[in-house]
């Protein structure tokens, strides 16, 4: 595995991944492996609440979209935080896929990781926990005053 860093955060990226380049502004990192398939984003957003009320817009949404379903949405410990874990399920068309997400909220910034993989494939915990667990927050990508946010330089 090699290290991932922008300066905010770093963590550990598996082997066998590309980088893509994204367009999407709160988007740090995202990872493809063909050969699976699988992919994995990374993503730090400024918020103004905490995981209940992240999880229960997220579980709302959710449930006005007839082509998602929840397998699993709790809160989690990993290392010495908290997270919010929402398992998904919906079809592509052609695959039914599985969609691991894992949110934990420090100074005002949200984390996101999100784990997309054919859902037949096999369960992958150690494999997204332990890239989870190399994560390491430098100095918060965003700094939230007065209801708006500007990048922290």
């Amino acid at each position: 595995m090699t290290m991932f860093s922008n300066g905010f955060s770093t963590l550990l990226m598996p082997e066998d991944f590309e980088a893509v380049n994204t367009k999407d502004e709160f988007n740090d990192l995202y990872l493809v492996n063909t050969k699976i398939p699988m992919s994995i984003k990374f993503s730090t957003t400024p918020t103004l609440v905490g995981l209940p009320a992240i999880k229960e817009d997220i579980e709302k949404n959710i449930e006005n979209n007839p082509k998602i379903n929840i397998v699993m949405s709790d809160f989690i410990p990993i290392n010495d935080d908290i997270y919010y874990m929402i398992v998904s399920s919906f079809s592509d068309g052609e695959n039914e896929m599985r969609r691991n997400e894992f949110l934990y909220v420090k100074d005002s910034n949200l984390y996101i990781f999100e784990f997309t993989y054919p859902y037949a494939d096999r369960e992958l915990d150690d494999f997204y926990l332990n890239i989870i667990r190399s994560f390491k927050i430098i100095v918060p990508k965003y700094i939230v005053e007065d209801g708006s946010y500007k990048l922290n330089k």
